[in-house]
C-alpha cells in the first residue's frame, strides 16, 4: 500500500479566476515560511505605499490589513489583498501520487 504524503497547493486568483498553481512537498516550507510566501505573492498586487502601510504594527495609525493571513479549518491559509481582487490560498493536501514540483 502506498504511503500518503502531504503537500501544499498554492493557488492564486484574480477575482474568481485561478491564475496560478504550484505544489510544494511537505518539509520544504514550514507554516511560517508558507505565510511569508503568500505575503510576497500578494505584495505584487499592492502599491509601494500599501506594502509599507500593511507592514506597520496593527495598532499604528495608517495600518492596513492587506497582508493579514487568515487560517480556516484544516490548515488552509488564505490571504486576500484588499481592493485588488487578487488572493492566494495554500491548503494542505494528502496524496499517494507525486504531484509536486521542486
Amino acid at each position: 500500500m502506498a504511503i500518503a504524503r502531504r503537500y501544499w497547493v498554492i493557488r492564486g486568483y484574480d477575482g474568481s479566476e485561478q491564475t496560478f498553481e504550484r505544489t510544494i512537498q511537505e518539509g520544504l516550507l514550514s507554516e511560517v515560511e508558507m505565510k511569508v510566501v503568500l505575503q510576497r505573492l500578494a505584495c505584487r498586487h499592492l502599491s509601494d505605499d500599501e506594502v509599507v502601510s500593511a507592514s506597520l504594527r496593527k495598532n499604528a495609525a495608517g495600518f492596513r490589513a492587506d497582508l493579514e493571513i487568515k487560517q480556516s479549518h484544516g490548515g488552509r491559509f488564505t490571504l486576500m489583498t484588499t481592493g485588488s481582487g487578487s488572493h492566494y490560498t495554500a491548503p494542505w493536501k494528502n496524496s499517494t501520487r507525486l504531484p509536486w514540483k521542486i
